[in-house]
């Protein structure tokens, strides 16, 4: 698998918690980090629900700060602090896989150059190294959970893992 780092914004870690695929993440990734922002915005999901996950809790991840410099040095954006986060620690340790699921975050990371991983990504990777028989029942699993999937995109992710629709 990958040895390459990954810094995770809160959509990976809550939706991967709640549907017990948590593991992907130090399957594909070595070191998971996590940007201490990320690790508030968990703790506040807790308050509305008690078995949102706590990073603190995985003893293969680690939680990171991130200056405010390192914020202030990323395009003008309307990201999210958790997003802001992600991009700005990604960005600062070159070969850094970015873990962001929101679509304008993706952009804004990819077009400084970074690599991005999202959930749906990281469930058809599992699929296709073994980790796990199908997508499909992820997927469900995620989209009961809250998680926003697009007709096309879900077509497109069962397509990819060569399951029918």
């Amino acid at each position: 698998m990958s040895s390459r780092p990954i810094v995770c914004d809160t959509t990976i870690l809550l939706y991967l918690g709640r549907i017990g695929q948590i593991g992907v993440l130090p399957a594909f990734f070595d070191p998971v980090w996590v940007p201490e922002t990320v690790g508030l915005e968990l703790d506040m999901g807790r308050l509305l629900r008690r078995d949102t996950l706590d990073p603190r809790d995985l003893s293969w991840a680690t939680l990171v700060s991130v200056s405010q410099g390192m914020i202030d040095a990323l395009p003008p954006n309307r990201l999210g602090p958790g997003e802001l986060s992600v991009i700005a620690y990604a960005y600062a340790h070159p070969g850094c896989v970015a873990g962001l699921d929101d679509m304008q975050a993706r952009r804004i990371a990819e077009a400084m150059g970074l690599t991005v991983a999202g959930t749906l990504g990281l469930l058809l990777r599992a699929k296709r190294t073994g980790l796990v028989p199908a997508v499909r029942p992820l997927m469900d699993a995620v989209v009961a959970e809250g998680f926003r999937v697009s007709p096309e995109l879900y077509r497109v992710m069962l397509d990819l893992a060569d399951e029918a629709l």
